[in-house]
């Protein structure tokens, strides 16, 4: 039977592993829009929502873009 202590060391140096494999995660979903081509959606449907809060339209002269 291990002791709480022994226990405790085994763990040491997990919250690393944890947040490096969050972080290629994301880095390979980040990837994978970018090699589809549904980024573009993405960015027309968010300057859409965008210029119907602002009361703008993408791609016209008051708009930012």
């Amino acid at each position: 039977m291990q002791t709480r202590a022994a226990l405790a060391k085994s763990d040491r140096g997990e919250g690393a592993v944890s947040y490096i494999a969050v972080i290629i995660l994301i880095a390979g979903i980040l990837a994978a829009i970018a090699v589809s081509g549904i980024g573009t959606k993405i960015q027309t449907g968010i300057e859409t929502a965008i210029g119907k809060v602002t009361s703008t339209q993408p791609g016209s002269a008051n708009s930012a873009s």
